[in-house]
């Protein structure tokens, strides 16, 4: 009886000087309404014919739908390689590369349908 209560107190203790790990419910993070993107002017030196130009970036309005599909994009491509821009292929390329990844990031098609969606508004 004594090793019992021996054992039962040891265990107590280990457990009450664990360390305990908590992890953040991020599930109830709401997406902002709309996000505005600045407009910004770069200058660009021209290595061919030497003189600066300003290059105007292209300004896209996020909506609710699109932000959530750029977290989407970027959490679930960026997981396994780099994240590609969205100019780096073209509008008829895209499908067939999200189509080909749609399985490997286990998403289903409303969420395919966004993400494609979101890179048609950057292209």
């Amino acid at each position: 009886m004594k090793t019992k209560l021996i054992l039962v107190a040891s265990l107590s203790l280990l457990f009450s000087c664990a360390t305990k790990s908590v992890v953040a419910d991020t599930s109830k993070t709401t997406a902002p309404v709309e996000i505005k993107v600045a407009q910004e002017v770069v200058p660009v030196e021209n290595t061919v014919v030497p003189e600066t130009k300003p290059v105007v970036a292209k300004v896209t309005m996020l909506t609710r739908e699109l932000y959530e599909s750029k977290s989407l994009y970027e959490n679930s491509c960026n997981k396994c390689h780099k994240l590609y821009s969205p100019s780096e292929f073209s509008k008829e390329e895209w499908p067939r590369i999200l189509r080909k990844m749609q399985k490997k990031a286990k998403l289903d098609d409303p969420q395919i349908a966004g993400i494609q969606d979101y890179i048609n508004s950057q292209i």
